[in-house]
């Protein structure tokens, strides 16, 4: 298996991933760099000023005083002028922040709540763009799980992006498409931050295969890391094994944030249901964190 069906980094733009959520593990303690708390409106742009009014707003707050109040009055004649029926917009630039570079961090995460004259939101009621350098750079992502009077939390994988590493800016958006001519909308975004494991994890394996052959000489895994990587070296282990004892094969290699290690096998390996481990250790030789999955081994192609 390729790495890119592993993690899906699209590096044609634009791109579209949908939008999910982090993986739970209370286990592991999260890491936050807030990127707006939603206290200065001053510091986010208005793309349609005709439409749309970017203000902090106290009527619906996640945390602090304020939310970022982005109202909209749905109008298919005004706005640009080639696009009446277009895309009114607010985003906030990040460069003067100097936070573009979020490939140290894990997910992208917000609040939003939503205010509406209709009986109910369309089905894509927001999107989020990501914006890197060069011409037409970006990620985009439609936020369906954005509910009428209710706040949702948006969780986004920075592995997703184009380009996490070259984030200029942050940009909301509805398509007036989807919208009636006078609809009125408002979203309020609260608490914008990237966030990170405080240690290291395995966040996905795969394997080459999930069904092996006896005879097989080789067996890949692909993974991807997540959290704080240590200053140390960090050791990928690589394991099969049937019961709890000592693996029946192992391998280790120096861990990165994306990669794959592979594990010669023994000649015919005994038919029945293996477990398959990725582990990490530290440069003591400590366990960090496992992500263990089901291996299948067969006697061949015809059982």
């Amino acid at each position: 298996m390729s790495r890119n069906l592993l993690w899906i980094v699209a590096l044609a733009s634009p791109c579209v991933v949908p939008a999910s959520d982090a993986p739970i593990r209370p286990d592991v303690k999260m890491e936050r760099l807030v990127l707006d708390d939603g206290e200065d409106a001053s510091v986010w742009y208005n793309g349609s000023p005709e439409e749309t009014t970017v203000s902090c707003g106290s009527e619906h707050v996640k945390q602090g005083r304020f939310a970022i109040k982005f109202a909209n009055v749905v109008d298919h004649t005004k706005g640009e002028k080639n696009y009446p029926v277009g895309w009114p917009r607010t985003g906030k630039d990040l460069a003067k922040l100097k936070r573009t570079d979020w490939s140290e961090y894990d997910y992208f995460e917000c609040w939003i709540y939503a205010k509406t004259s209709r009986e109910s939101l369309p089905k894509v009621p927001l999107g989020i763009g990501f914006y890197h350098s060069g011409p037409k750079q970006s990620t985009h992502i439609p936020l369906k799980q954005v509910k009428k009077d209710a706040w949702v939390k948006i969780v986004i994988p920075v592995a997703e992006m184009a380009a996490p590493e070259d984030v200029q800016r942050v940009q909301f958006n509805i398509s007036e498409a989807d919208y009636k001519h006078g609809d009125q909308v408002e979203f309020y975004i609260d608490d914008m931050a990237l966030t990170r494991f405080a240690t290291a994890v395995v966040a996905e394996l795969v394997l080459s295969r999930t069904v092996l052959y006896a005879n097989d000489p080789v067996l890949t895994a692909v993974y991807r890391l997540a959290g704080r990587q240590p200053a140390d070296d960090l050791a990928a282990e690589f394991a099969i094994g049937r019961g709890p004892d000592e693996p029946a094969a192992s391998v280790q290699a120096k861990a990165s944030r994306q990669g794959e290690v592979s594990l010669t096998l023994k000649r015919n390996i005994a038919p029945g249901m293996y477990w398959a481990r990725l582990g990490l250790r530290d440069a003591r030789g400590q366990w960090l964190d496992q992500k263990t999955v089901e291996l299948r081994v067969i006697a061949g192609p015809f059982e």
